[in-house]
């Protein structure tokens, strides 16, 4: 079995445990954090979700990148849509979440909070997805 399906799924496990432990703990515990702290609280947040992210995303990113270019053991429509999932996450973030997280930044407003957490979930359903691809390229490529 090629090394890429397996940095593959180790990769993109961890972005899918990351993004369901934001989504169904991180973000709706930001409603409970007092408003005078709020913005220290998302300042904090940011920071250590970009270092951790710093950290993990490259590997999944390499990880598909290589997978889609190098694997030939998996239909090229699971390889390449599992890589369109991870381009529209991304774009995503940048576009979207990354704004929203800058305006949070400066208090606490509950309708960007609640735009915050039901729209992140299309961005959990779109990584557990790519989660189940990439148990599903293992399983075809064994």
């Amino acid at each position: 079995m090629s090394g890429w399906l397996v940095a593959n799924l180790a990769g993109t496990a961890v972005m899918v445990g990351f993004i369901w432990t934001i989504q169904l703990l991180s973000y709706p515990m930001m409603a409970a954090v007092p408003t005078d702290g709020f913005a220290g609280y998302e300042a904090v947040h940011a920071r250590r979700v970009t270092t951790l992210l710093a950290i993990i995303a490259p590997v999944e990113v390499v990880a598909a990148a290589g997978v889609a270019l190098f694997v030939d053991d998996v239909p090229a429509w699971l390889s390449v849509g599992a890589g369109a999932l991870l381009v529209a996450i991304w774009l995503s973030t940048a576009l979207f979440f990354a704004p929203l997280h800058m305006r949070l930044g400066d208090g606490f407003d509950p309708v960007l909070h609640r735009r915050l957490v039901t729209t992140n979930w299309l961005r959990t359903i779109a990584w557990t997805a790519r989660g189940a691809a990439a148990v599903a390229m293992i399983a075809i490529a064994t």
